[in-house]
């Protein structure tokens, strides 16, 4: 009997190698396939068990975020009105109305409350301001964004954007079709894009003192998407984007931070920051954080998509950024151009090189550096950024 189950083995041992074999000489293509998702398995799992020793498995990025980060508050308003909206400090009845009236150069005012009626700017020179806790929730004009602007020099002040979703998956709270935006104090959060400008010419965009928190869809929707605008954010907030969305793409020619925070917490972003068609990239005084699980390897990404503008610089210059996912961490990706660049004065945590760029302060891990354990970030940020965006910073 024993003999039997012996040869059993042996001859099915050796028809599976026959099989394998077989397979191998006619369709290669497929054990490679089985092959590569083994793999991919194998290192799924690995992620999975070092997020859970990095941390607590039961806590959602949402979780994280209020662990961390002072929840946003609007500019307080002692104002007391009876109606909800008003041009130049005028009541009107409604929105409908006060859009009516609105003229060039006028101010659009919302006092404190919910609101979810979308609309259309189409004047110059306006501005939107929030008196109090406004929120603008849950509807997209003409099936694009919240506040759809095809004038110049809109700016809007204290306005919390949340929960904006559309059929073709990139809803915003902001749809820039005209020339120059400025957002001053905004809370953009829980949507498929925060901006998203498609202007037919090149205006600027302007981000101060605001915070961007969970945007992205499908990886076509991002926390800021610019198709031709320059940007110049400072002292602002990028959080956990999710769904494979990058937090900052931009195709237009500048993009300057400065005195700010990019972050993927744990969330399954995609990359910090797509300069798709090249220009010119000017990062300081800002802390860039990578997380255990983006779903891209490279942090920064430029010129991917074709170099595309006459002047092409990179500068990243006294920053801190902390590449901490799981698998593989690239700080930035420019293919086969040669780009001028200057990347120095940086502390640069990242397990996956050590002085690939000289001139930097380079650590393997949080420790070395004497920071605080993931979640939480250096107390140095509360420099970077007025004022401290961190519940803790002992």
């Amino acid at each position: 009997m024993k003999s039997k189950f012996f040869n059993y083995f042996v001859y099915s041992g050796l028809c599976f190698h026959l099989l394998l074999v077989t397979v191998f000489l006619w369709q290669p293509q497929l054990l490679l396939k089985i092959y590569s998702l083994s793999i991919n398995y194998y290192y799924n799992k690995i992620a999975d068990y070092e997020y859970s020793h990095l941390v607590a498995a039961e806590k959602t990025v949402e979780q994280q975020i209020d662990m961390v980060f002072i929840p946003w508050q609007s500019i307080k308003s002692s104002s007391v009105k009876s109606k909800q909206v008003a041009v130049n400090g005028i009541d009107f009845i409604n929105l409908n109305q006060a859009l009516e009236n609105l003229k060039d150069g006028d101010e659009l005012q919302f006092y404190s409350g919910v609101f979810d009626t979308p609309f259309l700017i189409d004047k110059n020179d306006i501005t939107i301001t929030g008196v109090g806790h406004v929120v603008f929730e849950k509807s997209a004009y003409n099936g694009k964004a919240f506040i759809v602007n095809k004038g110049r020099n809109l700016t809007i002040k204290n306005i919390e954007c949340r929960y904006i979703s559309v059929a073709d998956k990139n809803g915003a709270c902001v749809r820039q079709e005209g020339l120059g935006l400025t957002l001053e104090h905004v809370y953009f959060h829980h949507s498929e894009n925060g901006i998203l400008e498609s202007a037919k010419e090149q205006g600027n965009i302007y981000i101060r003192d605001s915070r961007f928190e969970l945007l992205g869809k499908n990886g076509r929707a991002h926390a800021i998407y610019s198709n031709k605008a320059n940007l110049y954010i400072e002292n602002s907030l990028f959080i956990a984007s999710k769904d494979e969305g990058h937090t900052i793409k931009n195709r237009g020619a500048e993009t300057y931070i400065t005195h700010s925070l990019i972050t993927s917490m744990s969330s399954n972003d995609s990359r910090l920051l797509d300069i798709s068609n090249g220009g010119v990239l000017n990062i300081n005084y800002s802390l860039l954080h990578q997380g255990p699980l983006s779903a891209n390897g490279q942090a920064i990404s430029f010129g991917l998509e074709g170099i595309k503008h006459d002047v092409n610089s990179i500068r990243l210059q006294d920053n801190i950024i902390l590449l901490e996912r799981i698998k593989q961490n690239v700080l930035l990706a420019t293919g086969e151009h040669n780009i001028d660049s200057v990347i120095a004065g940086n502390i640069i945590i990242n397990k996956d090189a050590v002085d690939e760029f000289q001139g930097n302060f380079y650590f393997e891990n949080r420790d070395g550096a004497g920071f605080p354990k993931y979640p939480y970030f250096p107390k140095v940020l509360c420099q970077l950024i007025t004022p401290c965006p961190l519940l803790s910073a002992d």
